[in-house]
């Protein structure tokens, strides 16, 4: 089945519109799953620096981070203030656990990697973040009245819940995006018939034109078709002009009788 110029052009549009479209949902659903695993992020980080600063308060008066009792209350407290925090835990510069509340919380030390993480940053005002499995973990240092780094807090919470709350939204991003598709579907679709009907029905006086021309009759040349090609009466001129100097030059005029009566006898022109 052979296609017209019209249709081809749709279907060339309507792909290249797939393509724009479904590049551009991709590059938006990662750049809002990043977005919402920031906030998120950003959301515990307030509650860990408030805990930190809780526990700073009162080793800042010389108290040891180890001497300190009403820490378990200190971090019962933090929790009840977000229920999506899965774990909270106190622990000095060592590693050592002081106090731990939630679930699959580490007993005795740190694990390795917090250890790692907590050695790079904990000496700074960052918060270190590190990813084991669907858990995160942020931890920060606490300082104790000389600067020091007296131990540390870590915060964990599920990332697996997170990432299943941003793959929830995607029925509702297919069906939106699914709807914008359509319409730019149908109106590409629209525009380009739109676009192009006037020029094919002006190349279709053209082909009348130039088939007149061919057979030697003056072509009917509209305004309109001569504002589109507007070389087009000039060359008709042209080609009907050659014509008719073709036929006289085929078609020679017959000679004069008086002259032929007049000539002598046997003097041939």
């Amino acid at each position: 089945m052979r296609l017209t110029l019209t249709t081809k052009i749709i279907l060339l549009l309507q792909v290249a519109l797939c393509f724009a479209l479904l590049s551009t949902a991709t590059l938006s659903y990662l750049k809002m799953e990043r977005m919402v695993e920031d906030t998120v992020a950003s959301r515990f980080t307030v509650a860990l620096r408030g805990l930190a600063g809780e526990v700073e308060g009162a080793v800042s008066l010389g108290v040891s981070i180890t001497a300190l009792r009403n820490l378990d209350a200190l971090i019962q407290r933090a929790m009840a203030r977000d229920d999506r925090i899965t774990g909270l835990v106190l622990f000095t510069d060592t590693g050592e656990v002081l106090a731990a509340a939630g679930r699959g919380g580490p007993v005795g030390a740190i694990p390795a990697g917090w250890k790692a993480a907590f050695a790079r940053d904990g000496k700074s005002d960052r918060v270190a973040a590190v990813a084991d499995g669907d858990s995160q973990a942020l931890l920060l240092g606490i300082r104790n009245a000389f600067g020091g780094v007296a131990g540390g807090v870590a915060l964990t919470y599920s990332l697996g819940e997170v990432q299943a709350g941003i793959r929830g939204t995607i029925p509702d991003l297919l069906l939106s995006g699914g709807i914008n598709l359509v319409t730019g579907l149908l109106i590409t679709m629209v525009a380009v018939w739109l676009l192009l009907r006037p020029i094919q029905r002006r190349l279709r006086e053209m082909t009348a034109s130039i088939n007149m021309l061919g057979m030697g009759e003056p072509p009917n040349l509209t305004p309109q078709l001569v504002a589109f090609a507007p070389g087009l009466k000039d060359f008709a001129d042209r080609i009907l002009e050659q014509q008719q100097h073709g036929a006289e030059e085929g078609h020679p005029q017959p000679a004069d009788p008086a002259a032929e009566t007049a000539r002598p006898a046997g003097v041939t022109p």
